[in-house]
């Protein structure tokens, strides 16, 4: 095998998987200077150089520069037109800042939206900035859908994602930022409006510092939904609720570990709220919450007609603020209120 390896040890090393998906690109084209544009017509930018460098030629042939376009909610639709249905297709977007300044239906199941991979999601390096109502339509064919290792940026008093039935969703190292956003309680980053499933919420980060809507509205039929490994943070004003189960319909969820922190007297009265659910077809989980004074001070889970029986809570703490000598703090458990 020229190095020396088995059959069986060159096989371990091969993908194991086939890789069907496109790669299509957005690119800020105001990001960088001319000179150093990530693509550019003489074939000198970033994009055109790794595709120089590759052994396989055209794979990075579909890049959108949304200098090229009108705006770049039509370089996005370019974009989302190109992709092909159940392939895996990834739209990467290139580091810059992105205005989706008319509605976009995503319709492409299997479909990837992926930023730079960074350590952290704080330190996603696009930036996608609604300036409609439910810029980001996800529409009932996009099952299975992946966003990752971007920031996003609502508009006051709007949705910015708005799902329609769907299977299938996996959202992590994203970061929500309404920081600066004027307070509404209508300003929400993800609506699902109807029966939805499958969907995943995973090392996001979330700063607020106003009262706003919901990070997270379910307003249907919401099962098997998971939240985890969460950082919130809290600059200012009294946020009502991260979570909120709102509809009428069965609820399945799991959510936790996360932290929940913040300056001054901002706070979040409630982590999750539930409303108008079934008892016997509803059961929630939460665990492994760790919150500081600015967090919740009475509840971790709201309900609002009598289902804490159905309704677990495992290991959440609630700091209590030291004393003047700075002795040590307690942690009481968060309880449920209805």
């Amino acid at each position: 095998m020229g190095l020396g390896l088995s059959h069986a040890e060159v096989g371990l090393i091969r993908p194991a998987y086939p890789d069907f998906g496109q790669v299509f690109y957005l690119v800020d084209s105001d990001f960088r200077t001319a000179a150093q544009g990530w693509s550019q017509a003489d074939r000198t930018g970033p994009l055109d150089l790794y595709e120089a460098r590759k052994a396989g030629r055209g794979g990075t042939q579909y890049v959108y520069r949304d200098g090229d376009y009108t705006t770049t909610a039509v370089a996005l639709q370019a974009a989302i037109d190109g992709m092909v249905d159940f392939r895996g297709d990834a739209l990467y977007f290139t580091p810059g800042a992105y205005t989706v300044a008319t509605a976009r239906t995503i319709d492409v199941p299997d479909a990837r939206w992926l930023g730079p991979p960074v350590s952290h999601a704080a330190n996603a390096r696009a930036t996608i900035t609604a300036s409609v109502a439910n810029a980001l339509a996800v529409d009932a064919a996009a099952d299975r859908m992946e966003i990752a290792y971007l920031q996003f940026v609502p508009l006051t008093a709007a949705a910015m994602w708005d799902v329609a039935a769907i299977k299938g969703l996996h959202a992590h190292h994203n970061y929500y930022n309404s920081d600066g956003i004027a307070a509404s309680t209508a300003t929400i980053f993800w609506t699902f409006a109807t029966t939805a499933g499958d969907l995943v919420f995973e090392n996001d980060y979330i700063v607020n510092d106003a009262a706003q809507g919901e990070w997270i509205n379910c307003e249907g039929i919401t099962t098997q939904i998971r939240v985890k490994d969460f950082e919130i943070y809290l600059q200012a004003g009294t946020w009502a609720a991260a979570i909120d189960f709102a509809g009428v319909g069965v609820v399945n969820f799991a959510v936790g570990p996360g932290i929940i922190t913040g300056t001054g007297a901002a706070a979040l009265t409630s982590l999750i709220t539930a409303a108008d659910k079934t008892q016997g077809t509803t059961h929630g989980f939460t665990y492994g919450i760790r919150s500081s004074t600015s967090g919740p001070a009475a509840t971790s889970l709201t309900v609002a007609t009598g289902l804490a029986a159905e309704l677990d809570i495992l290991d959440c703490h609630r700091a209590v603020a030291t004393d003047t000598a700075n002795t040590a703090t307690s942690y009481p458990w968060l309880p449920f209120t209805g």
